[in-house]
């Protein structure tokens, strides 16, 4: 690994600070700072410390918190351990507000929409009394305050950000992968394998799996070539495991970003192309491995597009039935819920989506409240799985318009510089795979890392930039370069 000393003007242009430049085998350029004052004081009079790599790391843990939770929970035989989980996020979050960067801290066009969601939720929750886990309500503080605490970091250190990150995920995927592949074999007779007791952690991993995928395509040309012959292989056999796991939605998503990738930058569109064959071909793999259990969900799909049993009158769910069956709720006696396979998950997804699209036309102006959605649809204390359903039926129109801003303008602003820069791309295929993810699996209440990413890039969209000479500046619906 190269070392070297490089100079580079504070924000002020008072000092010129010297920072260590590390060209790791990712080919990303590492600036671990040492301690430094930004300049010593920011915009409010107080004095900031700023550390960009335990930012980083402490973003790094958020946004791979299912995985590690999954990884520790399990090697303990615990199902969860509520005080745990909020001091970890809570750290995590803590570290990346107290060591980022406040400095140069501008107010964007893009925090409209977040505070008024805020605001929105707070009527909702006022307006629609009801008992909700406190539990719940600490994990929604913790996810507004990971959109806060995103805001602090700025684009200059995202290239620290995206080597911690790097790391990171490759460790858990190493990780991940290894102990589903004894899971597979040795008990793979149902759809999903409970790795260390979790039917969840393998989609879990395939997050980590998706942002290796993601820093591989943001990083250009300036990966060695044995990087790539490590990285690409363990990649595919990552695919392959978790698809014959029965991972669907994250896979998909990160087939959607290898797409976005070849679109944005016409240089390395035909690696990305390769690699979308790669994740095509692993993909198929794995299901070809557990024919059964992929013939399985094809029969889920199905009977969920139909509506109906397969031909005979036998539901699959009889062939082969998976682990988990969804507890209707009591107070739902539609002829729409009763006919639902509680064990078919594609039929359960469709049901929550039909529910939410029936609420949102009564949902008002501020919803039914947070977590009302559990006592309204068809399934007892389920979330409609996707965000911006969430947002509209507990939010009501006001709360899932204005996320529904937040979401879509994102994007849209970042895939004109995305195609210039990597650290831009890094950050637009990141949020497009968080929203992605968002919408098959969200519960906005738990979706901490989707915010934080949010804020990264509102952050970065705003020149929230400690650095004279790479600020960008964001002018409502157009992007412009140059320095302050």
């Amino acid at each position: 690994m190269a070392n070297q000393t490089e100079s580079y003007p504070n924000d002020r242009g008072k000092k010129e600070d010297k920072i260590s430049v590390l060209s790791g085998p990712t080919g990303l350029r590492l600036r671990f700072a040492r301690l430094e004052i930004s300049s010593g004081i920011d915009g409010w009079g107080r004095t900031m410390i700023r550390v960009p790599k335990a930012a980083s790391f402490g973003f790094a843990l958020a946004i791979s918190a299912s995985s590690i939770f999954a990884l520790i929970y399990g090697s303990l035989g615990l199902n969860g351990y509520g005080a745990f989980t909020a001091s970890y996020l809570s750290l995590t979050v803590i570290m990346i507000a107290v060591f980022g960067s406040l400095e140069g801290f501008r107010f964007s066009i893009l925090d409209i929409p977040v505070l008024t969601l805020i605001a929105c939720a707070g009527i909702s929750l006022s307006r629609n009394p009801q008992q909700i886990e406190f539990r719940e309500l600490v994990l929604l503080g913790l996810t507004v305050t990971a959109y806060f605490a995103g805001r602090s970091l700025v684009k200059e250190d995202v290239p620290v950000l995206r080597a911690v990150c790097f790391w990171i995920s490759l460790a858990i995927l190493s990780v991940g992968t290894a102990l589903t592949v004894p899971y597979l074999v040795l008990h793979g007779e149902l759809g999903r394998p409970f790795v260390l007791g979790f039917d969840n952690a393998t989609t879990a991993f395939s997050v980590s799996l998706g942002i290796l995928v993601i820093l591989l395509l943001s990083s250009e040309y300036r990966s060695p070539t044995w990087v790539r012959n490590v990285l690409v292989p363990l990649i595919a056999f990552s695919m392959a495991v978790f698809a014959a796991s029965m991972v669907r939605f994250s896979l998909l998503a990160i087939m959607v970003c290898t797409a976005l990738s070849a679109l944005l930058l016409k240089q390395q569109r035909r690696f990305a192309l390769s690699m979308l064959a790669i994740l095509v071909a692993s993909t198929a793999f794995g299901l070809l491995a557990r024919f059964d259990n992929a013939n399985l969900y094809v029969r889920y799909a199905i009977e969920g597009a139909r509506g109906e049993v397969s031909p005979g009158g036998i539901s699959s769910a009889t062939i082969l039935p998976p682990s988990y069956a969804a507890r209707r709720n009591p107070e739902a006696t539609t002829a729409d819920c009763e006919s639902v396979n509680t064990r078919n998950s594609i039929a359960i997804r469709k049901q929550l989506i039909s529910d939410a699209t029936n609420l949102i036309p009564r949902a008002g102006l501020f919803g039914f409240g947070f977590m009302s959605f559990g006592r309204l649809g068809c399934f007892e204390g389920a979330s409609p799985h996707n965000d911006l359903l969430q947002a509209f039926v507990e939010f009501g129109w006001m709360g899932g318009a204005a996320f529904l801003t937040l979401i879509a303008l994102i994007p849209l602003l970042l895939i004109k510089p995305a195609r210039f820069d990597g650290d831009l791309r890094f950050v637009f295929l990141l949020n497009a795979f968080m929203i992605m993810l968002s919408m098959a699996y969200g519960q906005i209440g738990r979706d901490l890392p989707l915010f934080l990413v949010l804020g990264l890039a509102v952050s970065v969209l705003s020149s929230n930039d400690g650095s004279a000479a790479s600020r960008v500046r964001f002018h409502m619906l157009k992007w412009g370069t140059g320095p302050k």
